[in-house]
């Protein structure tokens, strides 16, 4: 399997989806109410369209928040499939936090092969892929969009770009944490760190960006206890494995799968200790 040739893909159809978010988040957007009560808005349904169509051409299966998801049986005989989160931070999107990002993952048996997390409003966009290390470009949506008109488009983010991590190792111990998925657990989990580092900082912030954020070292750990979908976190794990750090189970030191039936990952943890 060509990683290069599927991560081009992957990066195209999400600056492109990016760009029509941007688009919503700055003109306006419709929104929703799924029938588990999260919110959706007509900025879902757009990037996943067009990361779709994008993405058709590899051949290759395609799961959506927003779209198919196929049975457990049909996911482990595929070669290799697509993970999306249109929207990740759905909530931030509509609240104008800023703190939400597009996933574009791929999955080949039971793990993480490749990763693309954009996040327009930060200006921050994250990739890798099996045999290429993470990198980060720090650019508006409209010098991404610039970038991918190049013909090489791989060659022409690389030129901009720096390996992950690029942060120095923290002075303080930082635990970066979710706003709107923070348990008892994870409180319980903070008071015990800080009885191990009482200067512990404790940063709060939406979206899978985390994901590269933490792969980046600009914190030294981020565990979340409650269970996420594959579509939340395949294309984090993506990013912070190929730049060096194991993404394991939240209470364990076994790399996370998925393999489950549900298509449920059940709490994670990446930290850095050098």
């Amino acid at each position: 399997m060509n990683y290069s040739e599927l991560l081009e893909k992957a990066v195209l159809g999400t600056i492109s989806a990016g760009e029509e978010v941007w688009r919503q988040y700055k003109e306006g957007f419709e929104t929703q109410v799924k029938n588990d009560n999260s919110p959706v808005t007509s900025a879902d349904f757009a990037a996943h369209d067009i990361l779709s169509e994008h993405l058709s051409a590899t051949n290759l299966p395609i799961i959506s928040e927003e779209g198919e998801k196929f049975s457990h049986e049909e996911r482990q005989s595929f070669d290799a499939y697509w993970m999306l989160d249109p929207i990740d931070g759905t909530r931030d999107f509509i609240n104008k936090t800023g703190e939400f990002c597009i996933c574009t993952g791929l999955i080949a048996r039971n793990t993480a092969k490749l990763g693309v997390l954009y996040a327009p409003a930060l200006n921050l966009f994250y990739f890798g892929a099996e045999g290429y290390s993470s990198r980060k470009i720090q650019a508006s949506v409209e010098e991404l969009v610039a970038l991918a008109k190049e013909k090489n488009i791989l060659e022409a983010l690389e030129k901009k770009s720096v390996f992950l991590p690029s942060f120095s190792p923290k002075e303080k111990y930082t635990f970066l944490t979710s706003r709107f998925h923070r348990d008892n657990g994870t409180d319980f989990y903070i008071k015990e760190l800080k009885k191990e580092h009482p200067d512990l900082e404790v940063v709060t912030m939406g979206c899978a960006i985390k994901m590269g954020l933490i792969a980046d070292r600009y914190a030294t750990e981020y565990t979340r206890f409650l269970p996420v979908n594959f579509w939340d976190v395949a294309a984090g794990h993506a990013i912070a494995k190929y730049a060096g750090r194991k993404v394991t189970g939240a209470n364990n030191d076994k790399e996370i799968d998925y393999s489950d039936k549900n298509m449920r990952v059940h709490g994670y943890s990446v930290k850095w200790s050098d």
